[in-house]
């Protein structure tokens, strides 16, 4: 796993009782919660590995933070890679100083030259001020802008910007950050109040992440996404949100392998068949003009056999290019999901198997589903992601009975994001989302399995009288609790605004796109959010 980037440097390690796993994430929350206005900034950041708190379990709000400190949560929202460091520190900033790469690349861009003094040092552990924290962010921002746009800032219209805010303490902002620190507010990303900009007061804690927050919001909340939808199971009444999708997959066949040195493709049986009526729903998708992919899921425990099984994968192959090929459908590629590989000697087969696919598909596109590769080791992220097209990272079901860890929270799914960056091109990965719910019901002490209730009765279980409903930080899902005869009820639910979150950390690492399994199981409400991040797509023809 690569190594996870915090505010602090040290490590949260979660380790379910009973769970075979440990995953390098903080799962609890912080036993001090004086967070006021930034506590959603605080346990997204957190979430992210951008922040962190104490080995204690504390976070600590109302503490000051260092140079060095705030330099670092800087670069890493700026997602500048420390190995692109090239040029040198301040003398008081050792190589081997935690912060030493962190604050190369704010020497480097000059971000800190007016930190810096007579001597050329730095001190990185010195508390960092309010207009230190505005200047540096301004001259990131304005690095970023056209070469007309920040010289006319630098010259003359920042002076607009502080006679309209006209603080009372403006004669106590420095003279030459007072550009930047007007950018910065001018960007709305830091404000005064009634008492003015307060430039010598120290940033603390839980300012530090309202700020970084407002900073990495402003980048995103212009972004757009490509949405694939999954039209499988009971999708046909979410039909008519094609248009929002630039990609819809259809989960319409399956691997059929009983012998070996024979397989084919099965459109026929089982709920992974195509349906009846099927023409009214590959019109709707032609009429939005979307791409149009086959999926083929498998999930045998013989699949491991027939990834060694040469024959059978040829007859395989040739039984899907006559479905790809029949202008019946007019797929435009085939997605791939073959799941429940755990063993890293079958990721070579798989990838040899891919390869030989990629090669007969001709004009057709290949996208391919991946989980986790926490315990799932038969999937080589890098091959992979050369080979297609498109990498869709299935990042939920860790639901964990003992623990009661839900599907998919978010502190797990940036950590398996993060994971198959290291691999795979960002402008190949969709972030999979899984609209579910899983519920665990208690009777006289004793706790059942988790069940897996269908979306339309979480949903009208929500409309029942005495249903307590939470947004339960860090997972950042809904939490409904009730009681009846059958005993205490704990739900954690996918709902809007859980996938909004999810949404954001897709757009904060700039990622292809966002799949929905399945498109039969979202909301009105999940919808319209769809429809307000989808992105302008071109056209398939």
């Amino acid at each position: 796993m690569i190594k996870k980037i915090s505010l602090i440097v040290s490590l949260f390690v979660t380790l379910f009782t009973g769970s075979a796993y440990a995953y390098d994430v903080q799962l609890g929350s912080f036993t001090d919660e004086e967070f006021d206005y930034a506590y959603d900034p605080i346990y997204t950041l957190s979430a992210l590995g951008i922040i962190d708190g104490f080995p204690d379990g504390t976070y600590r709000p109302n503490v000051a933070l260092s140079r060095e400190a705030f330099i670092k949560l800087l670069v890493v929202a700026a997602k500048i890679e420390t190995n692109q460091v090239t040029g040198s520190n301040p003398a008081d900033v050792g190589k081997d100083r935690w912060s030493a790469p962190f604050i190369s690349i704010a020497h480097e861009r000059k971000w800190i030259d007016s930190l810096l003094d007579s001597e050329g040092l730095f001190h990185p552990e010195q508390t960092i001020t309010r207009q230190e924290v505005a200047m540096l962010i301004g001259k990131f921002l304005l690095e970023t802008e056209g070469k007309e746009l920040r010289q006319g800032w630098l010259s003359t219209d920042w002076k607009q910007e502080r006679n309209l805010r006209d603080f009372q303490d403006q004669m106590m902002i420095r003279e030459d950050m007072q550009p930047y620190v007007y950018y910065v507010i001018h960007r709305e990303i830091m404000e005064g109040d009634s008492g003015g900009f307060k430039p010598e007061e120290p940033l603390i804690r839980k300012q530090a992440a309202a700020v970084i927050y407002r900073l990495i919001n402003k980048r995103i909340e212009v972004q757009k996404l490509d949405f694939t939808g999954y039209y499988a199971i009971q999708s046909y009444a979410a039909m008519s949100q094609m248009s929002k999708l630039s990609d819809v997959i259809f989960g319409w066949s399956h691997l059929e392998y009983t012998t070996a040195g024979t397989a084919k493709l099965n459109t026929d049986t089982t709920v992974n068949r195509i349906p009846l009526g099927f023409e009214e729903v590959i019109a709707a998708a032609d009429t939005a003009q979307i791409a149009k992919e086959l999926m083929v899921f498998y999930d045998g425990s013989n699949l491991k056999e027939f990834l060694k099984d040469k024959p059978a994968q040829e007859t395989f192959i040739a039984s899907l290019l006559l479905t790809l090929n029949d202008p019946t459908y007019r797929f435009t590629g085939v997605s791939i999901d073959f799941e429940g590989l755990k063993e890293a000697a079958s990721a070579e087969d798989y990838v040899g198997f891919l390869k030989d696919l990629k090669d007969q598909l001709g004009t057709h596109t290949l996208s391919v589903s991946v989980p986790p590769i926490y315990y799932y080791k038969g999937y080589d992220l890098e091959q992979i992601g050369k080979l297609a097209d498109t990498v869709i990272l299935m990042a939920y079901d860790f639901t964990h009975n003992e623990s009661k860890l839900p599907s998919a929270p978010l502190p797990l799914v940036h950590d398996v994001v993060r994971t198959a960056l290291a691999f795979i091109p960002k402008e190949k990965l969709v972030l999979g989302i899984s609209k579910q719910a899983n519920q665990w019901i208690s009777t006289d002490g004793i706790t059942a399995p988790p069940l897996s209730p269908a979306i339309a009765e979480v949903e009208k279980r929500l409309a029942m009288p005495d249903v307590t409903q939470t947004w339960t930080l860090p997972y950042f899902l809904k939490q409904v609790t009730f009681e009846d005869a059958r005993g205490s009820h704990v739900i954690y639910y996918e709902d809007t605004q859980s996938i909004a979150k999810k949404l954001w950390l897709a757009k904060f690492y700039d990622l292809k796109g966002v799949s929905l399994w399945f498109m039969g199981s979202y909301t009105e409400a999940d919808w319209e959010l769809v429809g307000q991040q989808t992105a302008k797509r071109s056209k398939v023809n």
